[in-house]
């Protein structure tokens, strides 16, 4: 199995928002050459030339540290709002209009590829099983139809990330995995292919099975599913972002050996492993910068020790 270990840009957001600075720090002080670009660091429907002038300084970056971005990814802004979910049409039309943004800027930053989660129910649709029934086939076609659209743009693959909660979409194994494949039935071969991007904290759902609140069980069961991986350490509660460091180690159950080999028992060929450690803004800079070093450092050890 091929491993890449990579990391998300949203550690830098608000800290660290020059191309410059954090392009030459993942390279420099970090010791990799693959990220992955947060749509918090630039919203995609700013201003068309501002948009255009920020791509150009973050591939001018790229090209001079050696960095490859390799793909771009919903940040926490955009997933605040209910996207392709919400309940009223000029809000699902929005959030196709807010992929159709993205897309567009992808390209311009010579990624081939995106992702994130596509939107949440609210509370009372949720509540409601025929109007939520029909919300959620209407969120299934929207995304067959980006799919295809994903492709004038270039764009190979859209992760789809599952949350853990159920109003974002399926909490189980074989939903995630029926949803998977009918929106790539309906999208078809004219489409950009939707696949998986797993969290190691994202297996926590109170409506999910008991044993399938294991990262682990998604990790084997639908790895071969899943190109890029998030990596995070988690007590198995919550979504938490903890960093990989001596503390949080010892208190989570993420642990990059068992991470490995439920990919490796997946039949998972290729694997992008992708650092995505959140702090709170009002945490120290230099604490932040020193958890997310430690965190790389941990990963770079386990696929050091096992010969990836």
């Amino acid at each position: 199995m091929k491993v890449t270990l990579g990391i998300s840009t949203g550690f830098t957001v608000k800290r660290w928002p020059d191309p410059e600075d954090w392009v030459k720090m993942v390279k420099s002080q970090l010791g990799l050459d693959l990220i992955q670009f947060s749509f918090d660091q630039f919203d995609p429907r700013a201003n068309a030339d501002l948009v255009g002038t920020y791509c150009q300084r973050v591939k001018k970056a790229c090209l001079k540290y050696d960095v490859t971005l390799h793909s771009t990814f919903t940040g926490l802004a955009i997933y605040s709002h209910n996207l392709l979910y919400h309940p009223l049409l000029e809000g699902r039309l929005d959030g196709l209009d807010w992929f159709g943004r993205a897309f567009a800027m992808t390209r311009d930053l010579g990624a081939a590829f995106t992702g994130g989660p596509f939107g949440g129910l609210d509370v009372p649709t949720f509540a409601q099983e025929a109007r939520r029934r029909y919300l959620e086939e209407w969120a299934g076609e929207a995304m067959a139809h980006l799919l295809k659209t994903a492709r004038h743009y270039g764009i190979k693959e859209f992760y789809w990330e599952p949350t853990p909660v159920r109003r974002e979409g399926p909490v189980t194994i074989a939903e995630t995995r029926q949803c998977l494949e009918r929106i790539n039935h309906l999208a078809g071969e004219d489409g950009a292919r939707l696949a998986l991007c797993l969290d190691t904290g994202h297996a926590t759902s109170p409506l999910a099975p008991p044993e399938e609140r294991d990262p682990y069980l998604w990790l084997e069961k639908l790895g071969q599913a899943a190109p890029i991986i998030h990596l995070q350490q988690s007590d198995g509660k919550l979504d938490r972002h903890w960093p990989f460091t001596p503390e949080y180690n010892a208190r989570g159950i993420i642990h990059a050996d068992r991470v490995l080999d439920c990919l490796e028992k997946s039949g998972s060929q290729e694997a992008v492993l992708l650092v995505e450690v959140g702090h709170p803004f009002e945490e120290e800079d230099a604490k932040v910068m020193e958890e997310i070093t430690r965190s790389v450092e941990y990963w770079q050890e386990a696929l050091t020790r096992r010969g990836i």
